[in-house]
């Protein structure tokens, strides 16, 4: 076996998928989507043609953009909407639509391949016979648990005789067993549930022993199986349950408890997980374990390389798999637990006194905030440090950009007001030296985030803690008895130009530095863009995009961004900049008709230069040292 298929075997556990390629999959995705939407308002009025003709389209854009170019986004966008653009023509056929759906998604995965689309084959007559819509009041806890459980249990046969067909999950049959798990879970767990008499509410608490005895039960089955959606389906009815055997404590009692209690058990889960699996089986007879992943050992993944995907110029990693989007789960009530743990120490420390803030209230909050801070840092010294998790990353070095830049703001204050006695320094004015200390400490945090972690996101977090920076005069002039004018909305739009500005010349820079792209250089670099683009974009749109000529303004500010994501080969300000023109088409033609035609043969636009990306670069290059040449 060679070192890639012992990786992959190796990081079974983990429970990959194909989400997101890189930022060419993600404007082609956007892009199919508003133009299969345009089409399907455009033709609105023939009715189940009009569905027929999307999912034509779906499967004619599936051509260039998933046999040929092997994005995973886009495939799962334009499956989707292949199937319900074929549901909507064949509507009037009933519950018999839902085989006429599985059909065409039949063919769909037979001529391309494409995961989800294989799991709608199944998922698609499941819905249509037991009604859709007693499935989707279940799943909020409406009506019809015996149809959520029937539904279940159909899907989730269906799932395991795809993964038991690829234990080794080594084909895109376990792609097609991770999409029909995802979609069988949150059916069999709720009809179990309801079924059982344990609907939540926060009027009347759910009987706790028998919901965690069903949840271990479900755990034992997701460890065995190597599939974690059964868990994450059941998370609402273990906060319930923890809940009720807090009952009569205090509110925030309660609520530190079950977050910090819910949140720490999913992420020692997601880090014993191999471990916990081994031990599960060992409960299962020899020849259905057979038929099951092994219990793998983890490696940190493989950066994407051009094997996978060959087409992808700008490959970013968003989410790995299942586990990734797990360990957010786990993450986010222990972030929640923490924040609300530290404001109940720092009132109960005696930070309010006779209804004033006391002397030393500022140490005291800074006190407090390394509670939020130190939970996020020691989550990722595993999760990230270790483990590599990208998704997990992106969402610690949020968190950890908020600490960082609360942080810098009371760090900034006590610059400027040593007692720190009040906040009179807030109403009066903020001094500049507070400003750029304020800036300084968050930035500094997080570029210490991204070097211990290494996380490119935090860099990118770093560069926006600058931010302030560009309002420094306006933030010293928020005094009520000043006379000197306040800001202006165009004043602050061409700060947030500026900022932008400097954002994408930094990218720019870093990706000068990295032309091949083989480094985090390179990441650090696409999220600079991105956080450019962000403050560019809708800016640009504002001032050009207005008055009797926004049509125009729009055309030209779109071009614009389209030569430099050409020239620089980054695509971030198409991403942004694609949902403002669609908006901008809106409002120049009225009614949907004519807007979406133009809607429409925008995106054709866009997927035509995400095909012909490098064709195009190359012509642009060529035009400009023609250009050059007619100059020297």
């Amino acid at each position: 076996m060679d070192n890639t298929m012992d990786i992959a075997a190796q990081r079974r556990d983990e429970e990959d998928a194909r989400l997101v390629t890189g930022a060419a999959d993600i404007l082609a995705g956007i892009a199919s989507l508003l133009g299969l939407l345009a089409l399907g308002v455009i033709l609105g009025a023939a009715g189940p043609f009009a569905g027929a003709a999307v999912a034509a389209a779906a499967a004619g854009l599936a051509i260039p953009l998933v046999k040929q170019r092997n994005f995973a986004f886009s495939a799962i966008v334009l499956a989707v909407c292949g199937a319900f653009g074929m549901l909507v023509a064949a509507a009037l056929l009933e519950f018999v639509a839902g085989f006429v759906v599985a059909g065409f998604m039949a063919w769909f995965w037979k001529a391309y391949r494409i995961p989800i689309a294989g799991a709608l084959v199944v998922a698609a007559p499941v819905a249509t016979i037991l009604g859709m819509r007693n499935l989707f009041e279940t799943a909020w806890g409406g009506s019809g648990p015996w149809e959520s459980l029937l539904a279940g249990i159909v899907l989730f046969g269906f799932a395991m005789a795809a993964d038991m067909s690829d234990p080794e999950r080594t084909t895109r049959r376990s792609g097609m067993g991770f999409w029909l798990h995802i979609f069988a879970a949150p059916l069999l767990v709720h009809g179990i549930f309801l079924i059982g008499g344990f609907q939540p509410s926060f009027e009347q608490p759910i009987a706790a022993a028998p919901v965690l005895v069903i949840v271990a039960v479900l755990a034992l089955v997701a460890l065995i199986i190597d599939r974690r959606p059964l868990l994450a389906s059941s998370l609402g009815y273990v906060a319930y349950a923890l809940a009720s055997l807090g009952e009569g404590l205090a509110l925030e009692t309660r609520l530190i408890g079950v977050s910090l209690t819910l949140g720490f058990g999913i992420l020692a889960m997601a880090a014993f997980w191999s471990p916990m699996r081994r031990a599960a089986l060992l409960l299962v007879p020899a020849s259905l374990r057979a038929k099951l992943p092994s219990a793998g050992k983890f490696v940190p993944p493989p950066k994407p390389v051009a094997e996978e995907t060959p087409a992808e110029e700008e490959p970013i990693r968003l989410v790995s798999g299942f586990n990734d989007i797990f360990v957010v789960m786990g993450f986010l009530p222990v972030s929640f637990g923490a924040w609300i743990l530290a404001g109940v120490w720092l009132h109960s420390s005696g930070i309010i006194v006779e209804r004033e803030l006391a002397t030393d209230w500022l140490p005291r909050s800074l006190a407090a905030l390394l509670i939020p801070g130190v939970v996020t840092w020691a989550v990722a010294e595993f999760f990230v440090r270790i483990r590599r998790m990208a998704f997990p990353a992106i969402v610690l070095a949020g968190q950890f950009a908020t600490v960082a830049f609360i942080a810098g703001i009371l760090l900034g204050y006590l610059a400027i007001n040593p007692g720190g006695r009040d906040l009179s320094g807030f109403r009066d004015g903020i001094e500049p030296l507070g400003v750029i200390i304020a800036c300084l400490v968050a930035a500094l945090l997080n570029v210490l985030f991204a070097l211990r972690h290494r996380v490119p996101y935090a860099l990118a977090m770093a560069a926006a803690s600058m931010l302030p920076v560009f309002f420094i005069d306006l933030l010293a002039n928020t005094d009520p008895a000043s006379t000197l004018p306040g800001p202006t909305e165009t004043g602050i739009r061409i700060r947030l130009l500026l900022a932008g500005a400097c954002a994408a010349g930094l990218g720019i820079w870093l990706d000068l530095s990295d032309r091949e792209r083989r480094t985090q250089t390179s990441d650090t670099a696409f999220w600079l863009h991105m956080l450019g683009s962000l403050l560019l974009v809708p800016n640009l749109f504002h001032f050009a995009a207005s008055g009797d000529f926004a049509l125009l303004g729009a055309l030209v500010i779109f071009l614009g961004i389209a030569m430099f994501a050409l020239a620089a080969n980054r695509r971030a300000g198409l991403i942004v900049g694609l949902p403002f023109l669609a908006f901008t088409l809106g409002d120049v033609f009225e009614g949907f008709g004519s807007g979406s035609v133009a809607l429409l043969g925008f995106s054709a636009l866009v997927l035509w230069a995400a095909v012909k990306w490098q064709e195009l670069r190359a012509a642009v290059f060529a035009w400009i040292g023609q250009d050059e040449a007619r100059k020297s």
